[in-house]
């Protein structure tokens, strides 16, 4: 197994035992964007750090209800076995925990019994697709807009059905809302801070009792980190405090949903490549990177989004009017549209363009999301797409008609499994960027998700995702 070079680990752990850390959780995340976990005593960390700790290849192959699928012929038996080992190349990467006392968090990737890579590891597609972008001569940064609901936990006499009561009353953006959520907010930023996560703002959003966070830009594999940790950082502080938090897609019927949008760009020798000079400048401010840049987005976004929001819960909320790209087009500043541009400006500057992709949630693995969102991006741009990206379109268009969308060349993204799981499998980028074998554990996935809920109700099918995330 080839690795980082590793920090001094019996020092490292002396230290981490020195602040009280009993035990170190190891995390990685599903392909339902579930995180799973093992934890280890902390004198044990040394040994996991050069050897892993056991996991069942089906892991791979777990639903979004916890059933294992033997569907896909890569992984048809219980049999197997791969490590999990912590990713930690400097002592930065082991977080003791501010709201779980005496344990601390490291991300894992998964490899085979004999060390070598495993092809369903998801952090690898990402590690592929970083030096990918670095061969062309570009870094990308990376960020999430998380958005969460958050609700009275000793209210709910029904986990999985409608029995919970919202832990705040809005109004929506309000401070009057987050005022009756006060003392989780104020340990969630002390705590966020404490863990060395960084967001721009915090406040409460749209839907009912919702409250979002925006995580401040970072390379991609240390954005898809910190997304986990945050995630086990703000379940933390809610429970500190009574609360419960939900990031499923959809959490009613009939709700807004929570989305976990991501902004994308592309650096290069320092600058924003997105971001054009001179001659090489359209009127939205895009160099012919950046046109070439959002048009690989856009003309890959059927396939991505079946990558970025996946599930059924991403399906039911990706309607008309919710901001959550049910159309695949592009507008500048249009929060309707499935790829948003935030261009630069003189108040920001020349280095604050980025794309927001509105179609992602948190049932999407973060690692295998960015990962195919930058290899959609770097297309566009090799094969010079910018010639051919259409006009934004500033205006609302569900309300359009059909035939008006029709004419200009907007479709609808799916709405059902068979929808997306054709266009899941039409993507020669997605093939490519996850591989055969984790691109059939996926799809298997997907479809025992869809045959689960063949035999649910709508609502059913909403509550047994509720408390997934």
């Amino acid at each position: 197994m080839t690795t980082a070079p590793q920090p001094d680990l019996e020092s490292l752990t002396a230290a981490l035992e020195q602040q009280g850390v009993r035990g170190v959780t190891i995390g990685w995340v599903d392909n339902n964007g579930t995180v799973r976990s093992r934890t280890v005593p902390i004198a044990a960390l040394p040994t996991a750090a050069r050897k892993g700790v056991g996991i069942s290849s089906t892991f791979a192959v777990f639903d979004s209800h916890d059933a294992v699928t033997f569907a896909f012929e890569g992984i048809a038996t219980p049999s197997g076995d791969v490590r999990l080992v912590p990713v930690i190349e400097s002592a930065a990467d082991v977080t003791p925990l501010a709201g779980q006392r005496g344990q601390a968090w490291v991300n894992g990737r998964q490899v085979a019994a004999d060390g070598e890579a495993w092809p369903y590891c998801q952090r690898a597609v990402l590690e592929r697709q970083v030096a990918a972008a670095a061969e062309a001569g570009f870094e990308v940064r990376a960020g999430f807009e998380i958005e969460m609901v958050v609700v009275r936990d000793d209210l709910v006499a029904d986990p999985a059905g409608d029995d919970w009561r919202p832990a705040h009353r809005g109004p929506v953006y309000s401070p009057n809302a987050l005022r009756d959520v006060d003392e989780f907010v104020h340990q969630l930023l002390g705590d966020l801070a404490a863990h060395g996560i960084s967001i721009g703002q915090l406040h409460a959003e749209y839907g009912g009792a919702q409250v979002e966070i925006a995580l401040d830009a970072l390379d991609p594999l240390a954005m898809a980190d910190t997304q986990v940790l945050a995630r086990q950082t703000i379940h933390a502080a809610a429970r500190a405090h009574g609360l419960r938090v939900s990031f499923a897609p959809i959490t009613t019927a009939d709700g807004a949903g929570n989305g976990w949008h991501l902004h994308t760009s592309l650096v290069r020798e320092g600058r924003n490549a997105l971001t054009g000079t001179g001659s090489d400048t359209d009127e939205h401010g895009l160099s012919t990177t950046g046109r070439g840049y959002l048009a690989g987005l856009l003309r890959e976004l059927p396939g991505l989004v079946a990558v970025t929001a996946p599930t059924t819960g991403s399906l039911m909320r990706r309607r008309p009017g919710f901001w959550a790209g049910a159309y695949g087009f592009w507008g500048v500043e249009n929060r309707e549209a499935a790829l948003r541009l935030v261009p630069s400006s003189p108040l920001l500057g020349t280095e604050h363009t980025n794309v927001e992709l509105k179609a992602c949630d948190a049932s999407a693995n973060p690692y295998l999301a960015l990962a195919v969102v930058i290899a959609a991006g770097l297309a566009g741009v090799r094969d010079g797409a910018g010639a051919t990206l259409p006009d934004p379109v500033q205006d609302d268009v569900g309300g359009w008609e059909d035939a008006a969308r029709e004419a200009a060349g907007i479709s609808p993204l799916a709405t059902t499994h068979a929808q997306q799981r054709a266009h899941l499998l039409a993507s020669d980028l997605v093939r490519d960027v996850l591989g055969e074998e984790l691109l059939g554990a996926f799809v298997a996935v997907r479809d025992s998700d869809a045959a689960w809920a063949a035999e649910h109700t709508p609502e059913e099918t909403v509550a047994s995702l509720r408390w997934r995330y």
